[in-house]
Formats: structure tokens, sequence, C-alpha cells
């Protein structure tokens, strides 16, 4: 074995940089002789030239470097196997910041606490315990904060770049509105009710329409997000107006500069009518 490959303790290695101190070089140096191993490929050659010679050559280097790979291989898995990438509070706080500061230029900044983010739309719960990160519930197995930034930068492009339909998101919204408005009358048996319905309300009844497939909160919240940005804001004469509140039961909305807004309601008011 050459002495520029690295040599794994049995040591624990705790932190993305630990690991990319004390593993990452020895995973670089395997890399490299299986490289060299498979390299050797060309002894299929000898099937058909029978130089015995150059035969023998290449079956010793085969078993000398097999024979390399399989002993080193064996110490950077037991040096894996003591690794946690965040098992410490100083940890998550370095895979926090990192995974922060991977993102490109044009992206909403990160929301949130070690272990659960967002980067409206897209939600991130890191579960490191189990060696998993869920992204909007798909689960990755990446670990690195950057790859992780780079997974959650391919969601967020997605979501931006599929077909919006604002004015079918619309009318959704406008007959769920229609249903809750008409149910709180009923309930009220001629006492006068408020116009205001809870986004959350008509997230739970436009959710129980999705059926299996669902319809996440965050989801729900970037659809309105795009629906503000779209000409459909008055529809069948009525103009859609969204209530802010201070209150945590909110529709929290972060545009790409930051700027957050808390939505509390919705209101359908007729045009021409100001509230």
């Amino acid at each position: 074995m050459e002495n520029t490959i690295a040599q794994p303790t049995d040591k624990s290695i705790t932190g993305v940089t630990g690991f990319e101190q004390e593993v990452a070089p020895g995973i670089k140096d395997l890399a490299k002789m299986v490289d060299r191993l498979g390299k050797l490929k060309k002894v299929g050659q000898q099937a058909n030239l029978v130089n015995l010679l150059e035969l023998r050559k290449q079956l010793d280097d085969i078993n000398r470097l097999a024979g390399e790979v399989k002993e080193f291989a064996s110490l950077i898995k037991k040096q894996v196997d003591g690794v946690a990438v965040a098992l410490t509070e100083r940890d998550q706080i370095e895979w926090w910041e990192r995974f922060r500061q991977s993102f490109h230029a044009g992206y909403p900044p990160v929301e949130g606490e070690y272990p659960t983010f967002q980067v409206f739309p897209v939600e991130i719960r890191v579960d490191l315990e189990h060696e998993l990160i869920m992204v909007n519930n798909r689960i990755v197995r990446v670990l690195h904060p950057e790859a992780v930034a780079t997974q959650v930068e391919k969601d967020w492009d997605r979501l931006n770049r599929e077909r919006f339909n604002a004015a079918s998101f619309a009318k959704g919204l406008l007959r769920a509105y229609d249903l809750l408005v008409s149910e709180a009358r009923d309930k009220a048996q001629g006492r006068t009710v408020g116009a205001s319905v809870s986004l959350k309300l008509l997230h739970q009844t436009l959710a129980l329409r999705a059926g299996a497939a669902g319809y996440p909160l965050n989801q729900f919240a970037f659809d309105i997000y795009r629906l503000r940005q779209s000409p459909h804001l008055v529809i069948e004469g009525r103009r859609m107006e969204f209530g802010s509140t201070r209150n945590r039961g909110g529709i929290v909305i972060t545009h790409p500069n930051g700027h957050q807004e808390n939505l509390g309601s919705l209101e359908l008011v007729a045009e021409g009518n100001q509230t």
C-alpha cells in the first residue's frame, strides 16, 4: 500500500468537518485504488492473445491490488461505522450553519430551527439518528448539508417550473369558501356571522377533496402565493381579500426576498365594494 494512502483510526468521528477531515481522504484514496484495479480489465484480452508472460503479470497485479482494496475497504468500513454527523449540539449548529450558507442567490432564506427547516415552500426534516432527511416527505439519504441544499434547490426549482392553473385554484377556493360560510350561517341559526373564513379551515376542506394523495399545508401556502401573483383574484364578480394575523394559526408565506406574511383569513367581497 502506498504511503500516500490515508490511515483510518478506530475512534469515533463527529460532525461534518470531522467526516471531511478524517474519513473523506481515505474514501478518495480507496476510489483511486478501485480505479487502478478497474484498469486491469484488459486481462480479458488474453483469452485471445495467450501472452502468458503478460497474463501472469496482470494476474499478479490483480491479486495484489484486490488484497489492498479489501484490506483498506475494511478499515474504512470500521471508521464509517463510528461516524455521527450531528451527535452533539455543536455538530448540529455546524450542520445548520453550513446548510444555510450552501444556497445560491435567488432562493428564499432558510427558516426554522434544527432539525426542522423550510425554504418556502419546501420543508426539510433532518433525522440523522436514522441517517435520512425528509425533503417534502421524500426520503433522501445524503447527509452532507451542501448535498441536501442541492436537493432542496432542485425541489424548489421543480415546484416553480410546474404549471399552475390559477383560475382553477381560485374556483376551488371560492367553492370551499362558500361552503364554509353556508355551514357557519346554518349553525348560527339566524345570528349574524362574519364573512371571513380561516385559511386553515379552507385548507382542511380542500385537503379532504384531494383524497388519499393529500394536500400539504406548505403546498396550499405556495398556491396562495402564486394565486396572488396572478390576475385571478377577482372571480365571479367577487374579489379575494386575504387578511393578515399575528396568531400562530396563520399561513406563513415567505417571498424570495425574505419578506414574510402571516395570512389568517379569506373574505370574498363584491367587486367595487371596499372593506
